[in-house]
Formats: structure tokens, sequence, C-alpha cells
């Protein structure tokens, strides 16, 4: 049985995301300190998207203990988020790579050269956040392997202006490498506008924890986004 249109479409739309971060659904978790645990990770990463573990303000004996939790939990890829200005970041860049954890995303700032040098070195993907354009070409210039651009409607945002402001001055400039947008997402709609002006797709993680049933995440994640293509609005 072949896939709808509509599906075709999606897949199409998020093609290099889906190859990046190689799962079936290109919607990263957004990482929340203290929610994005290890189960909730294993879960969004068993329904087909790409969960990630916040690691907050945990040391590396902390982090290594829960990312072996969570690949006792699943065999999907799933990454991890650091913040910039932990006093033990490169000791945590190695927790990760002791553990072969592909994806590493260095957020709470813009990250030294050291720092993505390390993951890089290490074998993970590394992936940044950018708060405007010139920053997002200075950590591609660093080696960065991809980037996150993130509204202050976000939690964890590390510029002044929403994301639709940065989608639409990094976007169309930035093509060499995958661009996921976050904050403010909450409809398939929205993931589609960005898709469509070049995004990779997006982060997200309210619209996920507010699941109870955590085997229904898969419809979730992209059943809205599918119901655009397959019943436009007039």
């Amino acid at each position: 049985m072949g896939i709808s249109p509509a599906r075709a479409q999606l897949d199409r739309l998020w093609r290099r995301g889906r190859a990046f971060l190689g799962v079936d659904v290109a919607i990263m978790g957004g990482a929340m300190t203290w929610v994005s645990e290890r189960h909730l990770v294993a879960a969004i990463s068993n329904a087909g998207g790409f969960g990630v573990i916040a690691s907050g303000s945990m040391n590396p004996q902390q982090l290594a203990a829960e990312i072996g939790g969570a690949q006792a939990l699943t065999r999907k890829p799933f990454g991890v988020n650091l913040i910039t200005m932990h006093p033990q970041l490169l000791e945590l860049i190695d927790a990760c790579l002791a553990l072969k954890v592909g994806h590493i995303v260095l957020a709470g700032g813009v990250p030294t050269r050291e720092a993505i040098r390390r993951v890089k070195d290490g074998g993970a993907k590394c992936v940044c956040f950018a708060p405007a354009l010139v920053i997002a070409r200075k950590l591609l210039k660093s080696g960065a392997d991809a980037l996150v651009i993130e509204g202050h409607e976000a939690g964890g945002h590390v510029g002044p202006v929403t994301t639709a402001v940065l989608a639409q001055e990094i976007l169309p400039v930035v093509t060499e490498a995958p661009v996921f947008v976050a904050g403010g997402i909450g409809r398939g709609e929205a993931i589609v506008s960005y898709l469509e002006m070049g995004a990779s797709s997006s982060a997200i993680v309210t619209d996920v924890k507010a699941c109870v049933h955590y085997e229904r995440l898969e419809i979730l994640l992209v059943n809205s986004t599918l119901d655009l293509f397959e019943n436009p609005k007039a």
C-alpha cells in the first residue's frame, strides 16, 4: 500500500531534516530542563520523531545515567542538549561521545570553536542555536552541522525577536545546512509554513508533553500537518 499524496508532499518538504536526524518524522523534541528526560525522549523517538535530553545542570555522571536510561528504552536516534555556560561543558560533551550519542545540541549561548570541534572530532553532529543571521554564519564557519532558530516565544530563547522574524531573516539565505525552527509552534500549518520557506523542520515540546498517552505521539506529530495538505482551506 502506497503513501498518500499528502504524506509524499510532506516527506519531500522535510526530506533534509529526516536525513539529518535519521528519523521518519523530522520533528525535534524541544529540550526542557528536568522535563525532557529519558521517558519523554524515548517516547518521542519510538513514535518516529527525534527526542532530545535536556541536560540542564546535570553533572557528567548524571547525564551519562540519563543517556543510558534512554538507550535502554529506545533503539531509535535521539540527541542531547547541553548548556554552553555549564562549567563542565567539555566533560559533558565527552560523556555524550563515550555513549555514542549521534547529535549534540549546544544551547543557551554561542558556543566556542573548541566546544564545536570537541563534538565533531568525537564523531557526533553538532547543532547550534542562532539568534541572528550574523551568528548563524559564524556558527557554520566554526563547524556547526545544523542550526536551530528560536524566537522569544520559546522558554530557552537566546535572542530578542520572534520566531517569524528570525525565520524571514535566516531561512532565505542559509541554505548550506539544515535549519530547524522553534518557538511558539503549536499547529501543523505553522510547521508547513516554515518548511515551505526552507526550514528542514521544527522543534517543539509543549504539545508533545501535553500528551498523556505517549503511544499516540506519532498521530499528534504528523496528523495536523498532513491535514493541511489533504483538506486545504478555500
